[in-house]
């Protein structure tokens, strides 16, 4: 079996327990999960790029909460957006900074973190103080993380399933 068409096995199976966990308990997001299980195989789809997924994802998720908490908590009288944006410009340049620490090298990893605490806390209107202080699956600290990690599981038993039924067939 080709290894696209053996792949599709785990993805769609997995892909459909996943999507029920996560729409029925709210413990991690959907979305999130596909788009870092793609990073981890865009990174290599070893083990190693999954932990590199893991740490760096991570890496930005914190560093999204910190721009976050920047903003709503020291009031900067500029014009407009200028404040944000200039938060949002000095903990970007902080992940490709992180990098010369060979343990957050995946700054693609970080900015999938990164990118993703933002669209969790604009798109669900949660850009907040109260927010950060819940220590439930309403922080991003909390949901974020916790979906790298589902990915990165994710991402591993995909394609590890697809490598065993992708093998030829002994005769």
């Amino acid at each position: 079996m080709k290894f696209v068409n053996a792949l599709a096995v785990p993805l769609g199976v997995i892909g459909a327990l996943l999507t029920y966990l996560a729409l029925s308990f709210g413990l991690f997001f959907i979305w999130a999960v596909f788009l870092a299980t793609c990073m981890g195989v865009a990174l290599g789809g070893s083990k190693e790029a999954f932990k590199s997924l893991v740490i760096c994802g991570s890496l930005g998720v914190v560093l999204a909460s910190v721009a976050s908490l920047i903003i709503l908590n020291i009031p900067v009288p500029l014009p407009g957006a200028m404040w944000p944006a200039i938060v949002v410009g000095a903990t970007t340049a902080c992940m490709a900074l992180a990098a010369n620490l060979p343990v957050f090298g995946a700054i693609p990893a970080t900015v999938v973190g990164y990118a993703s605490t933002f669209a969790y806390l604009l798109s669900a209107n949660k850009l907040s103080n109260a927010t950060f202080l819940s220590l439930d699956f309403g922080n991003p600290l909390v949901i974020n993380i916790l979906s790298i990690i589902v990915a990165a599981g994710f991402g591993l038993v995909s394609l590890s399933i697809a490598g065993k039924l992708a093998k030829p067939a002994m005769v």
